[in-house]
């Protein structure tokens, strides 16, 4: 059984994927504003900051990375308003690695000018953007000085005043506050975005004013740059070199002063000041000691270049679905939010609008199948709105409600004819013949004036045939051109059918051999006969009778019923002829073995047992036609649930035993029982219908060796819990899990795994390239994109490179909402790999992100 049902979202539109970079977040204390919430990642120093990082290895010892370094929040501003400079300036921006706990403002930028209402802090902020402030250059953040002036590094000094961090450094200081270490040379550079006025640009040391002598740094000392505006050159570096000469753009430049002496300890702290009336933007602040170079690590200094709208996305990628599309799109730097416009007409003007979208990617429902759909995108940022991308197109389909079986899911060297009951057999492309080949039942009954009654797919991995209704219904659905008019002919037949809830008759299955022979065999399946039901050779013992009588039929007695507390009864039966020329062999030309879930019953019929076979005739009346019929032509009701019919006309098949068949059936088609691959012949590793039930039929924990056990060690359990055991359950024949992850066939599930193994502790042979598949059938988690799903080879852990394999363990990684092929949320999930050893084993997991459970069947590994 192969179920694959979809459900469509009572929602318009459901918003998947994670926040763009570029797209802000988090609020004022008026719950406004743009500015992000999650804090930026932890530097170098524990300060969290947002692109930037700072070592401070106190004392002038060798140093690890640059003093700081700068980038006033690429990838986080996209607004440029009050917000975003206020969170510039917050701990949750960057912080002290080690602040006071008296200090209500740890941040590790300070505003000493034009920040606070009042200039106190207690105030509140009051943003001047004009004077100090975050601004964009054309989307990239910078940051822009006029009058005002900040502090990098300083720690709160215990000085009572109304603000100790802001005008409360003098010349008779003895000691510094701050958290820069610049006790051995160093350099200060950045880039130079814009500049105008007449003042100064001004660089301090340990003083928090704007006195350059308001230091322990005696005399002008603490002021260790000072530079006109007007001799500032935008898209260049600025360099002071502590001691050492200025420079920009990579020159000496004469007429700004130099510093002769070391300024500075392991616990200073700097301020950048312009003077009133000036305006300098500057980006890629830097500080470093003298014999490093990260300067070469940063961007290019370019000129500044006020925002303008952003640039039109790409066509969006647009993926089908049912009565649905999932849509994404790339995301445009300095957007804050997109657009997004649907319409079945190639013209956007007429499309319905979504707006302020913050994710990338989104999903529309409630569309119509087989209609064909136009998506464009548009982005938007503090200064307007983009074009529209061009348009992306895709139409919605009603899926099949399984996955078809195709030529790539049948190995081995039998060229199997397939119906696996995903879609009524008449339907174009429902059968797969001769491995290779679509097709689908004819019936020619439809010109003799009885009522057609066709199988009907269940939309569950299953078809239903229902003619209990009506006497007179009839159901032949043939397949011709089946056998060669020669001698002998062969034909095998395997089919999983439930007939357990019919008090009429099951299902028929009438092979008619071609010339010469003109035989036909008609395999009866009859839960109305005997005390639980009965199989039945129709006339098989006709001996060329023209008329049927009571003893011409064989048959057996078996159960069909369901077991108690089972919704289904599927069987697998297996029905083998061989019919050689009688001028040969004699009359009884005709041989047949009988299988049911694998066991030769041939022997438990009551005419025509030869051995392990029955031996008859057959009965009378082929004319020389050459089908296969499945249904009924009686005028007797019918009811049967088939899963799946697999046939050839190949002699060896003919001639091989239902133990000789383990693993040479398409294990992609469900539920194998007894022709699961075993060791040794065949290409599939492991097939697991998720069955939940013993080989007695008794309900067994799914993770116990009753269920199923170590091929080495009958009492070790084959499947084993990893982690959220109560998050796994069994039910209805398929496996649910979410937040949970289970490993298959590990032979000592309690050692970890680690990237330090030398040897691998499993029973799957995976040594050759192999292909992992199974069906997501159901899956309701929430569109929020955040949870993956992962498939991890010789690994129990939830780490990739805790492997022997390392990173390379894990062989499979999707979000939960695109999990199976074509980036589908429900579906057939298809993995090829190569990584393993003749002693492996699988780990499956989804991850915390999975919130609800997805449910899945038909678990098939084995061999390309």
């Amino acid at each position: 059984m192969k179920p694959l049902p979809w459900a469509r979202s009572a929602l318009a539109l459901c918003i998947m994927g994670t926040l763009t970079a570029c797209g802000g977040g988090g609020t004022d204390a008026n719950n406004e504003g743009n500015v992000i919430t999650t804090p930026p990642p932890v530097s170098s120093s524990s300060s969290s900051g947002g692109g930037s990082s700072s070592s401070s290895s106190s004392g002038g010892g060798a140093s690890e990375g640059p003093i700081l370094s700068e980038n006033f929040g690429d990838g986080l501003f996209a607004n440029f308003d009050e917000a975003d400079t206020e969170y510039f300036f917050s701990p949750e921006y960057k912080a002290l690695s080690g602040s006071n706990p008296n200090d209500p403002h740890p941040s590790f930028y300070y505003p000493t000018c034009c920040f606070f209402l009042n200039d106190t802090p207690e105030d509140g902020p009051a943003v001047n953007l004009g004077q100090l402030g975050i601004v964009s250059d054309n989307g990239n953040p910078s940051l822009l000085l006029n009058t005002g002036r900040f502090t990098a590094g300083q720690t709160r000094p215990e000085k009572d005043a109304k603000d100790p961090k802001k005008d409360t450094t003098t010349l008779s200081d003895l000691a510094t506050w701050g958290e820069l270490d610049l006790g051995r040379d160093y350099r200060i550079s950045f880039c130079v975005k814009e500049a105008s006025g007449t003042r100064n640009l001004q660089v301090f040391v340990d003083n928090n004013t704007s006195g350059a002598g308001n230091s322990l740094w005696t005399g002008n000392d603490s002021r260790i740059f000072q530079a006109p505006v007007t001799q500032l050159e935008a898209g260049k570096r600025v360099e002071i070199n502590v001691p050492g000469s200025p420079r920009m753009g990579g020159e000496d430049v004469s007429t700004w002063a130099s510093v002769d002496a070391l300024v500075g300890e392991g616990t200073s702290f700097l301020q950048f000041r312009v003077e009133g009336g000036s305006t300098v933007i500057i980006d890629d602040l830097l500080v470093e000691y003298q014999d490093e170079n990260g300067q070469a690590d940063l961007p290019a200094c370019n000129v500044f270049t006020p925002a303008t709208a952003p640039d039109a996305p790409d066509a969006p990628t647009v993926l089908t679905g049912d009565a649905q599309l999932s849509v994404s799109w790339t995301g445009i730097l300095g957007a804050i939010s997109y657009d997004l416009a649907y319409s079945t007409s190639d013209d956007v003007s007429g499309a319905t609008l979504l707006e302020d979208l913050t994710d990338t990617s989104a999903t529309l429902t409630e569309l119509t199948n087989g209609t064909a759909y136009y998506v464009w995108v548009r982005a938007t940022n503090n200064v307007g709105d983009s074009e529209w991308s061009a348009a992306g197109t895709a139409t919605p389909v009603a899926p099949l409600g399984c996955v078809l079986t195709t030529a790539s899911d049948i190995a081995g060297d039998i060229s199997w004819s397939v119906w696996d009951g995903c879609v009524s057999p008449d339907t174009s492309g429902a059968l797969l013949l001769n491995a290779s080949t679509p097709g689908q039942l004819s019936y020619p009954g439809e010109a003799d004036s009885k009522p057609e009654v066709r199988f009907k797919a269940s939309n569950n991995g299953t078809s239903k045939l229902d003619s209990t209704a009506d006497a007179d219904a009839r159901s032949k659905g043939d397949l011709t051109g089946i056998f060669a008019e020669q001698y002998p002919q062969h034909f095998t037949l395997i089919a999983r059918v439930d007939v357990s809830k019919s008090s009429a008759r099951g299902l028929e299955l009438e092979t008619v051999f071609a010339n010469p022979s003109d035989s036909r065999v008609k395999m009866l399946l009859r839960p109305d006969q005997g005390t639980a039901g009965r199989i039945q050779l129709e006339r098989f013992m006709n001996n060329g009778a023209s008329s049927s009588s009571s003893d011409d039929t064989t048959q057996a007695d078996v159960v069909m019923t369901a077991a108690e507390g089972e919704e289904h009864g599927y069987h697998i039966y297996q029905v083998s002829y061989t019919v050689e020329d009688p001028a040969v062999v004699g009359a009884n030309n005709v041989t047949a073995r009988v299988y049911r879930d694998g066991e030769n019953i041939s022997s438990t019929f009551n005419l025509g047992v030869s051995g392990d076979a029955i031996v008859g005739t057959g009965r009378a009346g082929g004319a020389g036609a050459n089908r296969v019929r499945i249904g009924e032509d009686s005028s007797s009701g019918h009811f049967a649930e088939v899963d799946w019919i697999l046939w050839s006309n190949d002699p060896l098949v003919a001639a091989m035993s239902a133990e000789e068949l383990k693993g040479k059936l398409p294990a992609s088609i469900g539920d194998l029982g007894a022709y699961t691959s075993s060791e040794g012949g065949s290409s599939a590793l492991l097939s697991e219908a998720f069955a939940a039930t013993d080989g007695d039929g008794a309900t067994s924990d799914f993770f116990t060796a009753a269920y199923k056990s170590l091929a080495a060690d009958g009492a070790a359990p084959f499947y084993n819990v990893t982690s959220g055991e109560t998050r796994i359950t069994l039910a209805g024949g398929a496996l649910n899990f979410y937040n949970a992850r289970f490993s298959a066939g590990d032979t000592a599930p309690s050692s970890a795994t680690t990237a330090d193994d030398t040897s691998t502790h499993g029973e799957l042979d995976l040594s050759a390239p192999y292909r992992i598949t199974f069906d997501v059938t159901s899956n309701d988690n929430a569109d929020d994109g955040s949870g993956k799903c992962q498939v991890y080879v010789d690994n129990s852990t939830s780490s990739s490179s805790s492997s022997i394999h390392g990173g390379s363990s894990k062989i499979f990684e999707k979000a939960v909402l695109a999990l199976a092929d074509g980036d589908l949320s429900k579906g057939k999930v298809t993995i090829e790999s190569s990584v393993g050893t003749a002693t492996s084993f699988i780990q499956f997991r989804c991850d915390s992100g999975v919130e609800t459970p997805i449910t899945i069947d038909n678990l098939v590994i084995e061999k390309q």
